[in-house]
């Protein structure tokens, strides 16, 4: 009937639940069987009958969950669809397990997965089962009945796809009765398939008996569908459908056709009519070429099903050609030989070795005509149901599969451009090499390097950590090289968590590595037992096994740290970035933390920061005394310990990073319970509390490594984590307590490195959080300040302070050094005091503030001098900043006072007005006598706007005053000096600067601005051309560049913001709102951090923004301070949280490009006179037309919000806020 064509077979979908293949003596029975009555008998007699290996479930049913993660998701017409496609799996996923319940419930690998089940449970097909089990009766209409049905929203109410997907029969049995309809009519049975295959593309159209017996017109007929398909403009098809049913839907197609090749092999069609699998593959085989995704996409998957099934088949086959292979041979050496049995053995052989041979050919066919096209088809989708096809054919048909001319295909998609295709790719890998590895060393030394590559640079997280899962097992059966063992090793260091974790157990089998060899080392570990004896638990201070572990973590941590550091070459951050806050002091995450993270979840030596610590305070440098008291045998032993478990070079440093993470970690995992708890024992006794022993292991730590300042950084950060209120709770005396604050305070007199002076700060800080606790902290911190004016006053006496580049480098360093001190001071708790008071001495007459001013006006540039001017500018950076903190404190008392309505000394106004008045003057100098955005230029530009800001705070205070509370308003009119805005003649100035700093930002990311308005200035072009400089950079320095000209330039225009909207700037003048025009020309080119910042000029969006976080905050408690302060504590250490966001904000340089809302739109106000005041916000509610009215977003007629929609708003700024901009 039809012309010989080699057929094509489909690839395996290891995908498919429902399709249990089903027995010669399963297709008897189902032919003749009737539909039950009831909802809950269907076919559960049949299924027992199946014949599938069950130990091939499992991997099926593993394979099938990851397939339709990458299948079931939006259409995409290029390579870049995979951007949807983890949602549209997740969302698969969960239908997953009761779509499942319901397909295996009648298919006969279900039943046989549960032989224990009571065959009592099993009605009777013919309907008269008895009912006299009632358990039995009730429990079944509860249970999904039969397969899943799949809702059809075309009009088939007929034909094998009704039959597939709305009947709800299952497939073994709707194969079956295919299988009838074609014994009755070949050509429509077959007709009935390919329309089958063409409704499950999307297609309606059908093909026809006649196109079935004309096989030479296939691919004109299939043309002729494709272009009425594409006329009809369908953009959605089944398989690639968001419907929750797609998942149903694919798993029921797989599903039949696996039992159609299952049907056709257990009655010997397969074998015996070959024309009807040359047609079918014909009409797959063609579908599977076309141009039309659709087409192409359906047939491909059908196609792989029947792959599939013929792998399973051909799987059979072989047991059963060996089976009766091994029959053959006992029947021949049986002595008296029946030769009718051995003639019947022999046929038998012959029958099953051409059924193998056909079946065979049938799956070259369909790896050469379908697989070899599609594995590179342009939709990833196919290629990756291609590639977890393949990899379940080699799993299930190794004989065949498990050569190197179908395992390169395997290699080869692992570069594939998807990582959707590259992560299938690898567990498909990772399976294989789990059984076969040994099997494999040919195409483990291939694709080995591209494996190790995957895991180290790939771009998707989630194929990086498959691609670790696969090094494990090589690591595991030595098919590693050291260097790419080291390579694996270094992601411990890697700043994906998800990664780091799924390397730490290959990171601890390298640690194991090397413990074995250090042990062999030493001498075995009958040598170890003898030097170490019976080891005291509690007792981590003298030597005991566990330091070589210990010892191993930290030579493996620090050779993979020096090469990183090898391969990275970074340059240091220059001290005048660090001193203008461009470049963080300290390291918020250094490798070594990043990777204590997930030692300390593994690694039990790390979990256990005291025994860290006694290695550490372990002085090895004397030889160790053997507990075995048998010194005088042992002592070559004991010397060789002691040189393989002393720490060496960096080893150290790293140590005490892990022992930071692990105190931090440990510290932190105890829930509120354990903290009751500990407050109980320690009322009783706190001497075995594990924070006692860590605030008494601080002070001998800083006195061992607080000498070097990358060690000391280390130790001082201990005791942020430190709870520093079990002090409190012992009510015992504070000895403990002073000693570490005594250690504290050496390492900040002794050191002028910003990170420890930075970590010491934190560290007072930390300590003056607590009441009881506060008293003793004041008094270390004035003994600071002591030492630093005196030395402070040693300058002013030998110097003059005014004039730039009249002290040698040295001395400017020095002085640099005590200007960094003092503003560091100047940040934990307020300094009017000290800084106000007259000078003791006749040649130091002066207080403080008024020499920290004149240091100011040492950023005046006149001469270029690249030897002096960093370290003046430097000097001068520290200046402002100590200025800036007195300037706040100033103004938080002030408000105290207007708050209490206390009266204010005239005097003490008009010297606060000269100080600022000079302040402000000198500020300027330093901006406008340099021509280049410089650090200092546009760090005291925003002090300028800083200063302007914190003032408007006091403003709106004085204003409203008179609205709160029944006492009579009090005149603060002579504080009016204070409020002066920035000259308008500075505008143009300040526009200068802004466009200097956009333009340099916009030439590193290579951007073009737009034009100038007519009535504005036109573009100076002239700017620094670094060009040949840039060429020269690494990638990381270049992005670091980025985004430091970022930050600079986000800082600078959230600076400019604050003072436009507290209108201290752009507000008069002839040049009223240009700065603002200007701002907005770029907004939309340069970012979305310069975006967001600079949408605050916007009053509308800004009024949008408070309508919307009166919302928010309505569900939230309005602000209430954070924690168990005292007034003179967290008050006194955060004179911002007091006063007003707005001050705080404008206080020091944001930490953050894009300004938060609660900076603009709680501190930020849009009046005319004044800023909205943060403890205010407790009276008015934030968003209430009083609100509005008072921000003037709203006017006085004009009612917007209705008043019972009112919402309160926070009071006060959250504390991680107020601590960034206090720059501590």
């Amino acid at each position: 009937m039809l012309s010989r064509r080699q057929p094509l077979m489909e690839t395996s979908d290891n995908n498919a639940t429902s399709s249990p293949a089903p027995t010669t003596s399963q297709t008897r029975r189902s032919g003749r069987v009737t539909k039950a009555p009831a909802k809950f008998t269907p076919e559960v007699p049949t299924a027992s009958k199946r014949k599938r290996p069950a130990e091939n479930d499992d991997d099926d049913d593993d394979d099938e969950d990851a397939a339709a993660d990458a299948e079931n998701e939006s259409p995409d017409e290029g390579e870049n669809a995979s951007d949807g496609d983890d949602d549209d799996a997740e969302d698969t996923a969960t239908e997953e397990p009761r779509r499942g319940k319901k397909k295996t419930k009648p298919s006969s690998s279900s039943q046989a997965a549960r032989p224990r089940k009571p065959a009592v449970k099993k009605p009777k097909t013919n309907g008269d089962a008895p009912t006299h089990d009632g358990i039995v009766s009730s429990s079944l209409p509860s249970r999904p009945k039969k397969a899943v049905r799949i809702a059809i929203a075309r009009n088939v109410d007929s034909g094998l796809y009704a039959d597939i997907f709305a009947s709800g029969d299952s497939s073994d049995k709707v194969a079956t009765e295919w299988y009838h309809r074609y014994q009755a009519d070949d050509a429509a049975a077959v007709a009935d398939l390919v329309n089958c295959v063409l409704l499950s593309a999307g297609c309606d159209q059908q093909v026809t008996v006649d196109d079935i017996r004309d096989p030479e017109n296939c691919s004109n007929r299939l043309a002729d569908l494709q272009n009425v398909y594409t006329e009809e403009g369908i953009t959605d098809y089944p398989l690639i459908s968001r419907a929750k049913s797609s998942r149903s839907f694919r798993d029921l197609l797989i599903g039949f056709f696996k039992s159609l090749l299952t049907v056709m092999h257990e009655t010997d069609i397969l074998y015996t009519d070959t024309a009807l699998m040359e047609n079918i593959a014909r009409w797959v085989i063609s579908m599977s070429s076309s141009t039309l995704r659709p087409f192409r996409h359906t047939a491909t998957t059908v196609a792989l099903a029947m792959q599939a099934a013929l792998v399973d088949i051909a799987k059979k086959l072989d047991d059963r050609v060996a089976k009766t292979t091994q029959q053959l041979d006992a029947e021949k050496k049986r002595k008296g030989t029946n030769e009718k049995r051995l003639a019947a053995i022999s046929k038998n052989l012959e029958e099953a070795n051409q059924s193998r041979s056909i079946c065979q050919e049938q799956i070259i066919d369909f790896f050469q005509t379908v697989f070899l096209h599609r594995y590179r088809d342009v939709d990833s989708r196919i290629r990756t149901e291609c590639v977890e096809a393949l990899g379940s054919w080699i799993w299930n048909l190794p004989t065949f599969f498990m050569e190197p001319e179908y395992l390169r295909y395997l290699g080869w998609m692992l570069s594939d451009v998807m990582p959707q295709t590259r992560h299938e790719s690898v567990k498909q890998v990772t399976r294989l090499f789990r059984r076969d590895a040994e099997k494999l060393g040919h195409f483990i030394d291939r694709f080995r390097p591209r494996l190790v590559e995957m895991a180290t640079l790939d771009s998707d997280v989630g194929v990086r950590v498959a691609a670790i899962s696969v090094i494990q097992i090589l690591k595991d059966t030595g098919m590693l090289e050291p260097d790419e063992i080291d390579s694996i090793g270094r992601l411990v260091f890697d700043s994906e968590l998800r990664v780091r974790r799924a390397v730490i157990d290959f990171f601890a089998g390298c640690v194991n590595d090397s413990i074995e060899s250090k042990v062999e080392d030493i001498g075995g570990s009958d040598v170890i037992d003898e030097l170490f004896g019976e080891e005291d638990d509690d007792d981590y201070s003298t030597p005991r096994r566990d330091w070589i572990s210990i010892k191993c973590l930290a030579e493996l941590l620090a050779a993979y740290d020096a090469q990183l550091d090898e391969e990275n070459h970074t340059t240091k951050p220059r001290a005048l970035d660090i001193a203008v806050e461009m470049v963080h002091a300290v390291a918020t995450d250094t490798r070594i933390s990043l990777a204590s993270q997930v030692l300390y979840e593994k690694i039990d030596q790390v979990k256990n920061w005291e025994l860290i610590s006694g290695y550490l305070l372990h002085d090895h440098s004397t030889s160790t005394k053997s507990k075995t008291k048998r010194a005088s045998k042992s002592s070559s032993n004991e010397a060789a310990l002691n040189a393989a478990v002393a720490p060496e070079g960096k080893e150290e440093a790293i140590l005490l990073e892990i022992l930071a993470a692990a105190v931090k970690l440990t510290l932190a995992s105890g829930s509120e319970v354990d903290r009751s708890r500990r407050k109980h024992r320690l009322e009783i006794d706190g001497s075995d509390d594990p924070a006692i022993h860590l605030a008494t292991i601080i002070p001998r730590l800083l006195k061992k490594f607080g000498g070097e300042a990358n060690t000391a950084v280390i130790v001082l950060r201990l005791e942020h984590s430190l709870p520093l209120d079990i002090f409190q709770q012992l009510r015992q005396d504070s000895t403990t307590f002073s000693r570490l604050l005594d250690e504290v305070c050496t390492q900040f007199d002794r050191h002028v490195d910003r990170g420890v002076l930075t970590e010491a700060t934190s560290a007072l800080l930390h300590a003056r959080r607590y009441d009881e606790l506060q008293e003793i902290t004041d008094s270390k911190i004035s003994d600071l300040w002591e030492t630093v004016i005196n030395a402070f006053r040693h300058f002013d006496r030998n110097n003059d302070l005014t004039v730039r580049a009249n002290m040698e480098p040295a001395a400017i360093t020095e002085l640099g050094n005590i200007l960094l001190k003092m503003s560091k001071l100047a940040s934990i708790s307020n300094p009017c005091e000290v800084l106000e008071a007259q000078g003791s001495s006749e040649d130091s007459p002066d207080p403080a503030i008024e020499l920290l001013i004149r240091i100011v006006h040492r950023g005046k540039l006149d001469q270029v001098d690249e030897a002096l001017d960093d370290l003046e500018d430097e000097a001068v950076s520290f200046a402002i900043k100590t200025t800036q903190f007195y300037f706040m404190w100033k103004v938080r008392a002030l408000i105290g006072a207007v708050q209490t309505r206390a009266d204010i000394p005239v005097r003490e106004i008009d010297r606060l007005s000269a100080l600022r008045s000079l302040y402000s003057k000198n500020l300027i100098w330093t901006l406008s006598s340099r021509g280049t955005n410089d650090e200092l230029r546009l760090f005291s530009t925003g002090g300028l706007c800083d200063l302007h800001v914190l003032f408007a705070t006091l403003r709106t205070e004085t204003t409203e005053q008179a609205t709160k509370g029944a006492a009579p308003a009090k005149d603060y009119s002579s504080l009016a000096p204070l409020f002066e805005p920035i000259q308008p003649a500075l505008t143009t100035e300040l526009i200068e600067i802004f466009d200097a700093a956009e333009r340099a930002y916009a030439k590193v990311l290579k951007r073009t601005l737009n034009d100038p308005a007519e009535d504005e200035d036109p573009i100076d072009e002239e700017l620094s051309d670094d060009e040949d400089n840039e060429e020269n950079l690494t990638p990381m320095e270049r992005k670091g560049k980025e985004y430091k000209l970022e930050r600079a330039l986000c800082e600078l225009a959230g600076k400019y913001v604050l003072a436009i909207v507290a209108k201290m700037l752009d507000h008069s003048g002839s040049q009223a709102g240009k700065l603002r025009k200007r701002m907005l020309r770029n907004q939309n080119k340069l970012g979305a951090n310069l975006k967001e910042t600079l949408a605050y000029l916007d009053e509308g969006k800004l009024r949008d923004r408070v309508e919307k976080r009166g919302l928010k905050t309505a569900r939230k408690p309005s602000g209430a301070a954070k924690g168990k302060q005292s007034a003179g504590g967290a008050a006194a250490k955060k004179p911002a949280a007091s006063s007003s966001a707005a001050a705080a904000a404008a206080a020091a340089p944001a930490k953050k490009a894009a300004l938060s809302e609660e900076i603009i739109v709680e501190g930020a106000d849009d009046t005319d006179e004044e800023l909205s005041e943060v403890e205010g916000m407790g009276d008015i509610e934030e968003g209430s037309m009083e609100d509005l009215r008072r921000r003037e977003l709203l006017d006085e007629e004009d009612p917007v919000i209705d008043e019972d929609e009112e919402e309160p708003g926070p009071d006060k700024m959250d504390e991680d806020d107020i601590e960034s901009i206090l720059g501590d």
